[in-house]
């Protein structure tokens, strides 16, 4: 399984990109899974750190990508303009089937640009989310979208409703998971129209749609999928991420073995990894920009776990199912329910 890792793109330097990619090689072989990975990046560089590190040249492949996309470029003209970058060659080669998945710690506005617009959207899905764990007491929930669609329609947020189910059915073994729609309040009338409209498309949708949930509900286990759109979404992300660091500012120990130690030990981004873009024709994980060498292994893990059970197909079924079903509830209302923009 060839995975492409962007090794230019996060803040600390391709060193420590390099440090998580051999901790998941390692691990990956122990487990007797293949696993290729493909680092892409100023050649020399690349090359210059793998002997700095003593790495093996037969262990990782290289892509030359001289180019690289700063974390302070406008992701749009970034895309058109630095064809040669990492994130653009690592998405035209998960396009074109030369790897299996992306990885990548890099501008998260320019990986989603360049997976739209290389990858491609999935027929029936208008726009593309990410996804995001949540820890909880009892199980992982997933909280979507965390950033990537600033502006959904109603039917927008069916869709992420959909992919999300797909995503927590495969990657968590949870059977008819629970769907709460974000919003300030549980009854159905409270919140924007876009979300009231939303409501009214979830309740008489296939998934298992249980209403409104509130903030408080973001790690509770109230829900297995929380449906909010990019702007919220992330807002919430970075506020639950932020806890564990507040508290080292303030010299407050996080680590022990302590009930609350565990819960805070749940915060840290560095468990997960990163989002997973779901939406796309591929399986696209993006990470911290200030990424540990341990948030870099679990991104691999990710990735490889959704080229396992093939996530992109699954997503892909459940979002035509359950356009399907609303057409079919009501084909007289069909642009309710239809947006291929």
């Amino acid at each position: 399984m060839r995975i492409a890792v962007d090794a230019a793109g996060s803040e600390p330097g391709p060193r420590v990109i390099v440090e998580g990619v051999l901790a998941a090689f390692e691990e990956f072989r122990a487990s007797g899974a293949a696993f290729r990975p493909v680092l892409y990046g100023p050649g020399e560089l690349l090359r210059r750190t793998l002997r700095e590190m003593d790495v093996p040249t037969g262990e990782v492949e290289i892509v030359d990508a001289p180019e690289v996309i700063e974390m302070t470029d406008r992701p749009g003209e970034a895309v058109l303009q630095k064809q040669n970058s990492s994130i653009v060659r690592a998405a035209k080669d998960l396009a074109a089937g030369e790897v299996r998945a992306f990885v990548s710690m890099g501008n998260t506005g320019a990986v989603v640009g360049a997976a739209r617009a290389h990858v491609g959207r999935m027929r029936w899905i208008s726009r593309p989310a990410l996804a995001v764990p949540l820890p909880r007491r009892e199980a992982m929930g997933l909280l979507l979208d965390a950033g990537a669609t600033m502006e959904p329609k109603a039917t927008h947020l069916v869709q992420f409703a959909a992919m999300g189910a797909a995503f927590v059915e495969r990657i968590y073994g949870v059977g008819e998971p629970r769907i709460g729609l974000m919003n300030i309040g549980v009854e159905s009338h409270k919140g924007e129209e876009r979300v009231q409209d939303a409501w009214r498309l979830l309740a008489r949708s296939p998934l298992n749609f249980i209403g409104n949930v509130e903030g408080g509900d973001l790690l509770r286990d109230t829900a297995d999928v929380i449906v909010t759109h990019g702007f919220v979404g992330n807002i919430l992300l970075k506020f639950a991420e932020s806890i564990p660091e507040m508290l080292r500012e303030h010299n407050i120990p996080v680590e022990g073995d302590s009930a609350l130690h565990r819960w805070l030990g749940t915060l840290d981004y560095r468990r997960y990894g990163g989002a997973t873009l779901l939406g796309v024709n591929g399986s696209v994980v993006i990470g911290h920009g200030r990424s540990h060498p341990s948030a870099v292994m679990q991104a691999l893990r990710w990735a490889g776990q959704m080229v396992r059970t093939d996530v992109p197909a699954a997503v892909k079924d459940r979002v035509f199912r359950t356009r399907r079903a609303l057409w079919l509830s009501n084909p007289f209302a069909r642009g309710e329910v239809s947006d291929d923009e």
